[in-house]
């Protein structure tokens, strides 16, 4: 169920909908503070909510987040561009930025870079499309 904006909210650290308890929100459809809207996002969430409701089944206290986003662009056949950042819970249980943790590609990059970057967006792509899909 969504609010007012359209996206479900939910607890930060366990991704269950402050909506409809016992529900947990995968991807992009939640309000998930800082995290982008991204595949490698949604995919990372999918697993940390597995284990959150592993944790509920047993009986103990889910883990802490972190969570990564990387996400690669393809501006050409040999020339890729790349954002990454890590993110955790504040101190007020939203998921927020690591200052340091991650970064852009160099604006000025050399061909090479470019070149390096964009076999780094296809094995990136093959790698996500593998473990999502199998």
């Amino acid at each position: 169920m969504s609010n007012d904006s359209g996206w479900c909210p939910v607890d930060q650290h366990t991704f269950e909908s402050t909506l409809v308890p016992g529900i947990h929100v995968i991807g992009d459809s939640s309000v998930a503070g800082a995290l982008p809207k991204s595949g490698h996002t949604a995919n990372n969430i999918g697993k940390m909510i597995a284990a959150v409701i592993v944790s509920l089944f047993r009986g103990t206290k889910p883990p802490l987040p972190s969570h990564v986003n990387t996400c690669y662009s393809l501006v050409g056949p040999e020339y890729g561009i790349s954002v990454a950042a890590v993110y955790r819970l504040d101190k007020d249980g939203q998921l927020a930025g690591i200052k340091g943790a991650g970064g852009l590609s160099p604006m000025e990059a050399p061909p090479l870079q470019r070149s390096q970057e964009a076999g780094y967006a296809q094995g990136w792509y093959e790698s996500i499309t593998a473990d999502s899909f199998g």
